[in-house]
């Protein structure tokens, strides 16, 4: 049985600079993935974030099934990657996306990932199977884990805009 290399589609808000982005992909691409950032058209909302789609055969947590592919640490890697999107890494403090949202385009599941995250969040991400019923999922920061606050229903249409 051979395994299917997931595909990564990353949407980003075409008001900011592509760097980011590119670099990602790049850095996808660099372990193995195939990857594509596309730009999404400019929308009213004052709020930007940054769309991650996850497609293939995953098995387990479909975060863990990309970033284990990275040396060291899979939490490490995935952290550091979400960061460097939102434009932490490098000490940015321009216009960047106020989320970084992985989609699961086989089952749906959203996670949102926001700046200031603690470690434990992004070690629980990786843990964490939405399972059958998947939904979009937020970080608690009072109660330190993430929590299912809005269902979905069905995969994503891979053809849609975000």
């Amino acid at each position: 049985m051979t395994e299917t290399v997931p595909t990564v589609e990353i949407y980003w808000p075409a008001s900011l600079s592509a760097d980011p982005a590119l670099d990602a992909v790049a850095e996808l691409e660099r372990a193995g993935l195939t990857a594509e950032c596309r730009v999404q058209p400019v929308r009213r909302s004052a709020e930007l974030s940054a769309v991650v789609l996850l497609y293939g055969s995953v098995v387990g947590p479909f975060l863990k099934a990309v970033f284990e592919r990275f040396a060291g640490d899979a939490y490490a890697a995935l952290q550091s990657w979400v960061q460097q999107l939102l434009g932490r890494e490098r000490g940015e403090t321009g216009r960047a996306p106020a989320s970084v949202v992985f989609e699961s385009g086989t089952t749906g599941a959203q996670f949102v990932f926001t700046p200031g995250l603690p470690e434990g969040a992004f070690r629980q991400a990786l843990a964490l199977d939405p399972g059958e019923e998947p939904g979009r999922w937020v970080w608690d920061t009072q109660e330190r884990v993430w929590l299912r606050f809005e269902p979905r229903t069905g995969a994503p249409d891979k053809e849609r805009t975000p």
